[in-house]
């Protein structure tokens, strides 16, 4: 087999792997590149036979529905299947419908064509075996992929942690699964971010409950999506007897609708409690029993915080995006940040990564005894030779390949 990393050895996000045989090529993600200080825009890789010319690809799969994973879907050739985990696909389907209806942006008609897999199902073309495992990451739905031909174990861990809801498990997980790989192609976030405190998703829902029972009103800024996250709040909401709240019923209420619906833990239901989308119509009770708002920096949210300046604005995101130091700072929540302190909210950062430390990677290494590490999705994979792992650290190059 080859394999061939046409983007990501030294980026976080718009990764692009290739995995080849002599009768089966296949794609895993095809996401959009994150913004950084040389540019703002992704750039759209063009791939033989995957996005231009004559197509040349048997599947692309998507390992979750974040955009640095899928956003570039709209390049592939049309001919070539994209496949994705089933409820990813209807939470994709939601966020492009609402790009489409807001922006006039989104293409959902395309993902509706996008084909689906399940967690332990294996898939097969010509030679080649690809059986996909969930994993605990922000996104919900998120995988693994395990490629198997020609006698060689691939494993690709997509986006992993182990300090999510599910994240207890995942030791368990990779050592019944996934052991004895040929090829371990790893994400490596975390690594160019040392410092950083790693909350467990836990130790957050803990901490956010100790704020709602000190905060009548509470706002949350957090992506729409990290689902984890989301479900600690509204757990905290209901201990707190607090109105959980939502800015918008079309996108927010119905990724949560999807969830429940999809899950069978009472962690991930969203009906143990109403869930309200906001109106000024709600300002009265809001006004009385206080509540838990998960917003966004938009208008509806600023609304709303202009309604209740008494508040705490709890920012549940990467404290990068606030940093006008560094690469991927966003303008635009930093300015909604600051407006909402202007006018009086009490501001604290209350988030943890979606991605795997170093102690977490280093124990995949050893749990899945792979013989050799590509590193992916990070921007210092020279970290790895400091990690202590007793494999092959292939550093490569965006565009190189390595046959196995």
């Amino acid at each position: 087999m080859q394999i061939k990393v046409h983007r990501g050895t030294h980026q976080i996000g718009g990764c692009i792997t290739e995995i080849k045989t002599e009768q089966t090529r296949l794609i895993i993600d095809m996401g959009s590149e994150l913004p950084s200080a040389e540019k703002k825009e992704s750039t759209n890789l063009e791939i033989e036979g995957v996005t231009k010319g004559i197509p040349d690809c048997d599947a692309v799969f998507v390992t979750h529905y974040h955009g640095d994973h899928v956003g570039a879907f709209e390049s592939v050739l049309p001919e070539v299947p994209i496949y994705i985990g089933k409820t990813a696909k209807q939470i994709y389907t939601v966020v492009q419908q609402t790009l489409k209806r807001i922006l006039d942006k989104g293409n959902p008609e395309r993902v509706n064509d996008f084909k689906t897999f399940e967690a332990g199902n294996p898939i097969y073309f010509k030679d080649l075996k690809v059986t996909p495992y969930t994993v605990d990451h922000s996104a919900f739905d998120a995988y693994m992929l395990l490629i198997e031909a020609e006698g060689k174990r691939i494993l690709h861990t997509g986006d992993f942690r182990m300090h999510g809801a599910r994240g207890r498990k995942m030791p368990d997980f990779f050592a019944k699964y996934a052991k004895d790989i040929d090829v371990l192609i790893t994400e490596g976030t975390m690594l160019s971010r040392p410092n950083e405190k790693v909350l467990t998703e836990h130790e957050l829902g803990k901490k956010a409950k100790e704020l709602m029972r000190d905060n009548k009103n509470v706002f949350v800024l957090c992506s729409s999506t990290t689902i984890d996250s989301i479900a600690e709040f509204y757990s905290s909401a209901i201990a707190n007897k607090k109105l959980f709240i939502v800015c918008e019923e079309e996108f927010q209420l119905e990724i949560l609708r999807i969830v429940s619906d999809n899950s069978s833990s009472p962690f991930y239901s969203f009906r143990k409690h109403k869930i309200y989308a906001y109106g000024e119509n709600l300002h009265d009770i809001m006004g009385k029993v206080g509540f838990c708002f998960i917003g966004r920096a938009n208008y509806v949210t600023q609304k709303a915080m202009e309604a209740f300046p008494d508040n705490l604005l709890i920012y549940s995101m990467w404290s990068g995006y606030l940093n006008k130091n560094h690469a991927a700072f966003d303008e635009y929540k930093c300015s909604f940040v600051d407006k909402a302190t202007e006018a009086g909210s009490r501001l604290i950062q209350l988030h943890t990564s979606g991605h795997a430390t170093a102690d977490e990677i280093k124990m995949v290494c050893e749990i899945t005894q792979a013989k050799t590490i590509v590193p992916i999705h990070c921007e210092r994979p020279d970290t790895f030779l400091s990690l202590g792992i007793k494999a092959e650290i292939m550093l490569l190059q965006d565009g190189e390949s390595i046959t196995v």
